[in-house]
Parts: C-alpha cells; sequence; structure tokens
C-alpha cells in the first residue's frame, strides 16, 4: 500500500504526450474500449429479451446490472486498495469477455438476466479500478484535468458503442452485434495486461477481505461529495427514462438526437472544467457546473418547441462535463489518501443512487400522462438546486480558510 506522502506528490516519472505519461493514454484506451463493448449491446437489448418472450422483463435489462454493479462496489473499493489496481481492473475487463461470448448461448430469460447480472460486477470492478489508477499516474496537480481526459475517453465509449451496436445488429444480426462487444473487449484486455500495477506493497489476497466494515462500503471522508452526486444526476436518471416520451409530444421520434447533442457538449468541456478545477478549485468550478443544470432543468420545464429541447439538452452537457470530472477530482482531494479506492467507489454507490432514484419516481410522477412532466422537473430541479446549496456552502467555507490563511 502507498504511503501518503507517495500518493500526494503525485508520480515522478518522464512525462510523455502532452503533459502526461505514457502509462495514462494507455489507460484511456482501456477505458474506451470497455465502455465502447458494454455499451454496444443496449440498442438491442430491448429486442432479444422480447425474442426469448420476455418483454415484460424489459426493465431488468438495466435493474438487474445496475444492481450488481452497486453491490459490488464496496468490495472492488476495498480490494483495489488493497490487492492492487491493476487485478480489478483485468477480473473486470474478463467478465465482461466472458458474458459477451455468453449471451449468444442464452436460450431463456433467466439464463440472459444472470448474465446481465453477472456484466454489471464487470461496471463495478473495472471503472473503479481505473479511475483510481489515474489518479496514481498522473501529479495531483494534473488530477481535474486527468479525470476530464479519462471521462471523455469513457463518454466516446459509451456514445459510440451504441451507435455501432444497433447499426451491425440491425444489419447482421443480434449474435454477430454479441462477438462483436467480446473482441473489442479483447482489445481492451490486451494493453491493460501490459499495464504494471501503480501502487507497491500490495497484499496477497485472502477471502477475510471480503468481510466489509461500515467505514470500508461508505468513505465518511467524501460523504459530502457522494450526497452531491446524488443531487445532481437525478436529473440524468429522470432523462435516461423519460426522454422518449418528452421528445415524442414534440414531435421528435428519433430521441437519440437529444442524447448526442448531450454528449458532444459534454466532451467539449470535460478537459478545460477539469484544468480550471485544478487552477482556481473544485468548489466554485462545481457551483457553475450546477448552475447550468439548475438552467438545464428550468428550460426543460418550461420547453413549448423542439428547439428549447436541443438547447436544454446542451445546457445539460456542459452541466455534466463540468460536474463529473470535478467531484471525482474533489472526492480524491478529500478522501482518505491511503484508501483511495474506497472513495471513489463510494461516489460510484452514490451516483448509482441517483440514477435509481431519477429512473424510478419521475417514472411514478410521469404516469404515462404527458401533462405530468412540469411536475418531474420541478421534482429534479429541486434537488439540482439543494445539490447547489450545498455546494455553494463549501465554497464559502473553503474560501473563508484561504482567507484566514493569510
Amino acid at each position: 500500500m502507498q504511503s501518503e506522502e507517495t500518493i500526494l506528490d503525485g508520480p515522478e516519472l518522464k512525462q510523455l504526450f502532452f503533459g502526461f505519461t505514457k502509462d495514462f493514454w494507455v489507460l484511456c484506451v482501456v477505458v474506451f474500449s470497455f465502455f465502447f463493448s458494454f455499451n454496444l449491446i443496449i440498442p438491442q437489448l430491448p429486442e432479444f429479451i422480447t425474442s426469448l418472450n420476455g418483454e415484460r422483463y424489459k426493465g431488468l435489462i438495466i435493474g438487474a446490472f445496475a444492481l450488481s454493479a452497486l453491490c459490488s462496489r464496496p468490495f472492488s473499493g476495498k480490494l483495489i486498495d488493497h490487492i492492487g489496481r491493476r487485478p480489478i481492473m483485468l477480473i473486470g475487463i474478463f467478465v465482461s469477455i466472458v458474458v459477451s461470448f455468453g449471451y449468444p448461448l442464452v436460450n431463456g430469460v433467466t439464463s440472459f438476466l444472470c448474465l446481465r447480472f453477472l456484466h454489471g460486477f464487470s461496471a463495478g470492478f473495472t471503472p473503479t479500478a481505473t479511475t483510481a489508477m489515474c489518479n496514481d499516474v498522473v501529479t495531483v496537480k494534473q488530477r481535474g484535468e486527468a479525470m476530464g481526459i479519462v471521462g471523455m475517453a469513457g463518454n466516446l465509449g459509451m456514445s459510440l458503442g451504441p451507435a455501432l451496436g444497433s447499426e451491425v445488429g440491425v444489419t447482421y444480426g443480434n449474435q454477430t452485434m454479441f462477438f462483436v462487444a467480446g473482441f473489442i473487449a479483447i482489445l481492451s484486455i490486451i494493453p491493460a495486461l501490459k499495464m504494471k500495477e501503480s501502487i507497491p506493497n500490495t497484499t496477497r489476497f485472502h477471502f477475510g477481505m471480503l468481510k466489509l466494515k461500515l467505514n470500508e462500503i461508505i468513505e465518511p471522508k467524501v460523504v459530502l461529495q457522494g450526497t452531491i452526486m446524488t443531487l445532481g444526476v437525478i436529473t440524468f436518471g429522470a432523462l435516461l427514462t423519460l426522454v422518449p416520451d418528452y421528445c415524442k409530444q414534440f414531435g421528435l421520434i428519433k430521441n437519440g438526437y437529444f442524447f448526442t447533442i448531450v454528449t458532444v457538449t459534454s466532451l467539449t468541456v470535460r478537459v478545460l472544467s477539469g484544468r480550471m478545477s485544478d487552477k482556481f478549485g473544485r468548489e466554485i468550478v462545481l457551483v457553475i457546473g450546477l448552475l447550468f443544470l439548475i438552467l438545464a432543468n428550468i428550460l426543460l420545464l418550461t420547453a413549448q418547441d423542439i428547439t428549447t429541447i436541443f438547447i436544454a439538452a446542451g445546457v445539460f452537457g456542459i452541466s455534466t462535463g463540468i460536474n463529473s470530472p470535478t467531484l471525482f477530482a474533489w472526492t480524491i482531494d478529500n478522501g482518505n489518501q491511503l484508501f483511495i479506492g474506497r472513495g471513489i467507489s463510494t461516489l460510484f454507490i452514490f451516483l448509482e443512487i441517483g440514477i435509481i432514484i431519477g429512473a424510478i419516481i419521475p417514472a411514478e410522477i410521469y404516469a404515462n400522462n404527458n401533462a405530468n412532466f412540469p411536475k418531474v422537473f420541478m421534482f429534479t430541479l429541486a434537488f439540482a438546486i439543494i445539490a447547489f446549496l450545498l455546494t455553494f456552502r463549501a465554497y464559502l467555507k473553503a474560501r473563508k480558510k484561504v482567507i484566514e490563511s493569510f
């Protein structure tokens, strides 16, 4: 395990390629390929489960995946800090490969949902490990910018995956699509195998490590950051669930345009926002990001035409591009420096809780009645405002400390 001084000083490696180490850019390739692989199959899964006579279980396609990812986070966070980042990253990728090639073999709803549940473990392991490793291979002064770049790599994979998956699935069939996803997952494990462990003095695995204490599930030092994450992503959970119906009332059948705009605008600001948080502080940059989130909710609440919807998508994308890398960097700043993985897994847990809340409660408020959409966005707006107030309070505290130090 690393000493706190080693972590805080950052790596003393020769900087390559735009100010970052070779390991950092290899890690970006791993992240891109991993997210590309498991997002590639998502558009065709509703059709696939319908072909298995399981259309009533469509909600479990994401639900089973999210549940296992949520359950596995505390274990991956602990193991990352003890046995190392690299083995946990590799385990997640390996599971993704096996499951991708396993989908064509299923012949019933039960076996399919079991694979979805298993697939979720890969999402609980690999992203937590790669985020921790990202912190290890950059200096403290680069942390926000690095989180932005790695997040951009993941976003590119998440946005390109569904597009290719839909094309392959429709043109060549779902079986071919699953095989393509498996091969792309293999492409992510090849560079990962060449990476060295980023922390020294790792501990040999033993089953006692799977026993978790409460402070090993949730890192107390980052509860504030986790709470802000939950409050902030409730809007995202609602949009994932309701955008198709919301856009349809304005005559837009191909709702993918909404998320295309979100992705593009998010990518354009991620690196800059991370760099700004390194320079000016996490709190003030996050305050700005949450103001964009509030504005996006107001636009969605008052929209009367599709143009306003597209503007709202762009504003929401900007907020996402600012908030995500800043929150991850802030979490690592404030967490226990000897247990980075625990802090990161805590933030992921809060993220998934927020998405689940945003997916379930707004859907109940909507109740398949377009007249209820204003109530939905009043609900999400309220949580965005609370997130802003908590962050602004943290900013004032941080500013007061700086003033008192002079």
